[in-house]
């Protein structure tokens, strides 16, 4: 008797794991509650990016402006993920995560130039991560369609 022991793993391939739908979910779940986040404590990242005497209404107004693209960008995830499906939504992932993370790497370059003092590494680092997640779900479902058909 030749009993085949499969494991969780025999199933986890990148196609399975980099799902466009899945990461859209997540991406935009994620922008969503750290834009929400974002307008609740802007009083706290205006002052931890200014200093407390400089956190002014204005520094407030902007970190609510960002709390806001940061709510625009995971509604705009969470309808790419139940809007649209299979090349288009695959194409869209990969677009949508380099125009984010391109947003991301600008912001992260002109800000300081201006006097304002970045987050720590640990607040820096989850937006690539995510969108890497999003651009490779979008890359390696991008021609599947066309591969089914052929």
């Amino acid at each position: 008797m030749d009993i085949q022991h499969r494991h969780i793993s025999d199933n986890m391939d990148a196609k399975t794991i980099f799902q466009p739908k899945i990461w859209y979910i997540i991406c935009g779940a994620v922008a969503l509650i750290g834009g929400i986040e974002n307008n609740i404590n802007a009083e706290t990242w205006a002052e931890s990016a200014w200093g407390e005497g400089n956190a002014n209404e204005q520094a407030l107004a902007m970190e609510a402006l960002f709390g806001l693209f940061m709510c625009g960008f995971g509604a705009m995830g969470l309808t790419c993920a139940f809007a649209l499906e299979g090349t288009a939504q695959a194409k869209f992932a990969l677009a949508n995560g380099a125009v984010i993370s391109a947003f991301f790497i600008t912001m992260f370059f002109v800000l300081p130039t201006t006097g304002y003092e970045m987050p720590g590494i640990a607040w820096l680092v989850p937006p690539f991560l995510f969108m890497g997640g999003l651009m490779a779900s979008g890359y390696l479902h991008m021609n599947e369609e066309e591969q089914a058909a052929e």
